[in-house]
């Protein structure tokens, strides 16, 4: 993860493109396949492998671990029933 966040954004692009443009050009030389090419790994925005699986682990992970709403709920109702209430403000004579 250390390398991830020191290699710039686009680092594999121009190669990226050459293989996708590659690829078109093979496409266009047997005209009988109508099927589309997939975006080549190291365009912008196309995922890696790799980011697909830890995608997948991060929804995988057992509900148990995940933080719930209902959770946090009850724990914010504990912490409120445990503070000390406000005293009600008092009649004061003029």
């Amino acid at each position: 993860m250390a390398d991830k966040e020191h290699t710039p954004i686009g680092t594999g692009h121009a190669s990226a493109m050459f293989r996708q443009g590659l690829a078109e050009l093979r496409a266009a030389l047997y005209p009988e396949s109508n099927v589309a090419q997939p975006a080549q790994y190291g365009l912008y925005g196309t995922k890696t492998p790799g980011e697909v699986m830890e995608d997948k682990e991060k929804a995988a992970r057992d509900p148990d671990e995940r933080p719930s709403i209902l959770g946090e709920r009850l724990k914010q109702a504990e912490q409120a029933r445990e503070a000390p209430e406000p005293e009600p403000p008092g009649m004061e004579r003029e």
